[in-house]
């Protein structure tokens, strides 16, 4: 079935995403089959495979001069997957954390070097931090941010330090990489990282901990916010308890042997 005329007025991501539909009704394609597929103009369609083949949405085999999904879209519907898979294990232990701390909980994965929210949960009629799901964050985003990079590899660490530096985001951020190394291995040491200094955002504290999946590796982040305008509402140890108490059963559930 032809799709041209719907497809000529509208944006080349549309196209693209057009062709990347073919996919679903067949495993390979030539250039001449996926236009007269969707009735574009070849040198169109043959600019837009070019593109998804350089970024491995698409491979292309010098042989038969045929299109195939590449590792790319793979990834993402893998990340997806497991996005889905732990906002799912991990919803009702938020939803707990957030009662018993009556204080805002973020669920994140450190996904292309920064720190992507996927799940919020926050208590009902307490002033609660403006983060929204999808929201993404600088990796060295406070406690948030070390508790990632602290069960990472020293390699890795140094990647991130080299490529994007420390960001001063308030006065009391950690700039010196040695002191930031040095702060990591206390975080896995003690299991947790604490933000007791207003290291992200003036006014507000935090306490973060890591989720582990198969093989003991950092899945993802739990992160308890509060504020220091409220002496009661700053993360403390019922905070530090109750998210490393909920991080356990949701490792567990991820695959992790505790």
């Amino acid at each position: 079935m032809h799709q041209g005329k719907e497809l000529m007025g509208v944006s080349a991501v549309e196209r693209a995403l057009a062709i990347l539909r073919c996919f679903e009704k067949e495993e390979e394609w030539s250039l001449s089959e996926i236009v007269g597929e969707l009735g574009l103009n070849k040198s169109t369609v043959h600019a837009i495979l070019g593109t998804l083949t350089e970024h491995r949405f698409l491979l292309r085999d010098p042989g038969t001069l045929r299109y195939r999904l590449g590792p790319a879209p793979i990834r993402l519907g893998f990340l997806a997957r497991e996005q889905l898979d732990i906002r799912r294990v991990a919803r009702r232990h938020v939803e707990s954390l957030v009662r018993e701390t009556q204080k805002s909980v973020l669920l994140g994965m450190f996904q292309d070097d920064r720190i992507v929210v996927i799940d919020k949960v926050d208590p009902v009629g307490v002033m609660h931090v403006p983060a929204t799901i999808g929201q993404q964050f600088p990796f060295s985003t406070g406690s948030f941010g070390r508790v990632f990079l602290a069960w990472m590899a020293e390699s890795e660490i140094d990647r991130l330090l080299d490529r994007y530096g420390l960001e001063a985001y308030t006065p009391a951020t950690i700039t010196d990489p040695d002191e930031y190394k040095a702060e990591l291995a206390r975080v896995r040491e003690q299991g947790f990282a604490v933000d007791d200094r207003e290291e992200y955002l003036l006014g507000v504290r935090a306490v973060s901990v890591p989720l582990l999946g198969v093989g003991e590796r950092v899945v993802a982040a739990l992160t308890v916010v509060g504020f220091t305008a409220r002496r009661d509402d700053q993360p403390g140890e019922v905070a530090i308890k109750g998210a490393l108490r909920a991080a356990a059963e949701i490792s567990r559930q991820l695959g992790a042997e505790l």
